[in-house]
């Protein structure tokens, strides 16, 4: 059994900086690591106090000068957000600078708030057409050359600048909550990540 560890700069009120949140979470990982836990995950959202974590690749590029042999995990960054040509590159170098420890996880989104201030109001139940056309992409591009003309994204031959270090690119995960999603992720050859949730929605 392999143990992870789920985290962000959790912030209930204004009692503890933000600096002290990042060095309690940085002694945290490291604790983790020298636990013998194989990942660190952290997410994506927005203008969220709870939840301080408005992008991933820079809290786990920062990780990977404090740490040496824990995986790190964007768990996840949110589709509709991300143009592919962008995830491929920022995920690349994390996996460059940590050596080969990047793993990436993506989501359709959940709180409409954040779509509201970050994709035009864009209802979070259509995310999901942005998920599945962007782990594609982002695949094609650590390959090498390739062009896209997409439902969201057009865009000429590109190339992920840089390569990532694992061969195959960082390992891919899929934020499922529906069975289309499921079949989604099996067939592209990712792994799936579920978390219980209140509504089915």
């Amino acid at each position: 059994m392999r143990f992870s560890l789920f985290i962000h700069m959790e912030r209930w009120d204004n009692s503890i900086s933000h600096e002290e949140h990042w060095n309690n979470l940085v002694e945290l990982v490291q604790l983790a690591e020298a636990g013998g836990f194989g990942t660190v995950w952290t997410g994506e959202h927005h203008s969220m106090e709870y939840t301080v974590a408005p992008n991933p690749m820079v809290s786990l590029a920062a990780l990977a000068g404090k740490t040496s042999t824990i995986r790190l995990g964007a768990g996840t960054i949110i589709a509709p957000f991300w143009n592919p040509v962008r995830a491929a590159g920022e995920t690349a170098l994390l996996d460059v600078i940590s050596g080969g420890r990047a793993e990436i996880g993506v989501a359709r989104g959940a709180y409409q708030f954040e779509f509201d201030r970050l994709a035009g109001g864009l209802s979070a139940k259509d995310g999901g057409t942005y998920l599945r056309e962007l782990i594609p992409a982002m695949k094609k591009l650590w390959e090498g050359d390739y062009a896209h003309d997409g439902e969201h994204w057009s865009f000429p031959t590109s190339t992920s600048v840089p390569r990532p270090v694992q061969g195959d690119g960082p390992t891919v995960w899929v934020a499922a909550r529906t069975a289309e999603t499921h079949d989604f992720a099996v067939a592209e050859g990712c792994n799936v990540q579920v978390t219980p949730l209140m509504k089915d929605d």
